[in-house]
């Protein structure tokens, strides 16, 4: 450590500022030149050290940024992620929402991948695979919006227009009757940091993390997972027989869900799950993948003697309803998770986050006739949920 303690020190890196350079330089020339030099600003030697303290100043800035890109912590840019390939982590490109469409037309009607349908404001819908239409006359299609990036994250009941009426003839409607989820922007460092940490086991084998860690990373869509396992030789309290594994996956398409769980899952290892999803392997056998989504828990919010003032805009209750419903239901956005607590005293921060809005109660429950100012607590495999239709601001 050199005696001004800058540079690398036992603390770590230290940075001087540019007037502790320039007084080092100050100090060193009066050393050399004599008490009397003359340092002044408007002086050439005064100037020399003011360039010079300037230069090392941005020396000491760059020495700082190559020292900082050997940590996860301070790391940025292509730093951070060469950092992350080191444990295998790969950036999360922009990503396509995704979600499922319903389709109503004749039985046996084709639907061919790559079918078009949109919302009024013309986002775009696309069928990943060929699907027929069921003896009900309906047909649920795994689909994905055209472009990627949020926009594509639309409400349920908003994908309602056939784009091409004529490419398939006989279809009668269309529409998603949940939201589509999972569209974004390329991943930015900070949540490329946080995917890091949960991911430190991800190169390391095939226990639960490592398949949490690769859903999470691997396929489009997939707001959060858990997986749950059994490693003993009887069955858990939570029915999960021996020497099993349970993912509880919220969001992304089925297939690409149970493709991952395939890959990582350890021999021997049984997967368990209401949802089922044929996989073939390389050796030309079928296994069946099974893995659940979370256990819905609808959410009803009351929201009364709301005060407001003059920069409440003419849109407010409709944004209001709108915060509440994106907190509830994504946690990439903060909100709350599966298996999470929903705390009632987070829901004032959401609401007063809606300009103008001045003070109010609000009260929340699984039941509409029974509401309270009181937390609601759910089970490990299960996630609050509501919509527009369960929050109300009563006058």
């Amino acid at each position: 450590m050199n005696e001004k303690g800058w540079g690398l020190t036992s603390l770590g890196f230290r940075r001087p500022t540019y007037v502790e350079l320039l007084d080092a330089l100050e100090y060193k020339a009066r050393e050399l030149f004599g008490s009397t030099a003359n340092l002044t600003v408007r002086s050439p030697l005064g100037l020399f050290l003011r360039i010079y303290a300037w230069m090392l100043n941005i020396l000491f800035s760059v020495l700082e940024d190559v020292y900082n890109s050997r940590f996860v912590d301070t790391a940025v840019g292509t730093s951070l992620l060469n950092l992350g390939r080191a444990i295998g982590l790969r950036v999360l490109p922009a990503q396509k929402a995704t979600g499922y469409l319903t389709v109503t037309g004749p039985p046996g009607t084709l639907i061919p991948a790559g079918w078009l349908a949109e919302t009024a404001a013309g986002i775009q819908f696309y069928a990943v695979t060929d699907t027929e239409i069921k003896a009900a006359g309906t047909a649920l299609i795994p689909a994905m919006a055209v472009e990627k990036g949020p926009y594509g994250n639309v409400e349920a009941g908003t994908v309602t227009t056939i784009t091409n009426p004529g490419a398939v003839a006989g279809l009668e409607s269309v529409t998603n009757q949940k939201p589509f989820t999972g569209g974004r922007e390329r991943e930015t460092d900070e949540e490329y940091r946080d995917r890091y940490y949960i991911s430190v086991d991800y190169a390391g084998g095939v226990n639960a993390d490592a398949i949490r860690a690769a859903l999470l990373q691997e396929v489009e869509g997939i707001m959060e997972a858990k997986v749950f396992e059994n490693d003993t030789d009887f069955e858990d309290e939570h029915g999960l027989p021996p020497h099993s594994i349970e993912a509880i996956v919220y969001g992304g398409l089925e297939s690409d869900i149970a493709r991952v769980i395939y890959d990582k899952l350890g021999t021997g290892i049984q997967t368990k799950g209401d949802i089922v999803v044929p996989i073939i392997t390389l050796s030309g056998n079928t296994k069946d993948i099974r893995f659940n989504r979370p256990h819905p828990v609808p959410i009803y919010v009351q929201i009364t003697n709301l005060s407001t003032d003059g920069n409440f805009p003419k849109d407010g209750n409709n944004r209001l309803i709108a915060a509440v419903v994106q907190y509830i239901g994504n946690r990439e956005s903060g909100g709350v998770g599966v298996g999470e607590i929903l705390y009632h005293q987070k829901l004032p921060a959401v609401l007063y986050a809606v300009p103008g809005v001045l003070d109010f109660d609000v009260y929340l429950g699984t039941d509409p006739d029974n509401l309270q100012m009181e937390n609601i607590r759910v089970d490990s495999r299960s996630k609050v949920v509501t919509d527009e239709g369960k929050v109300s601001i009563v006058e």
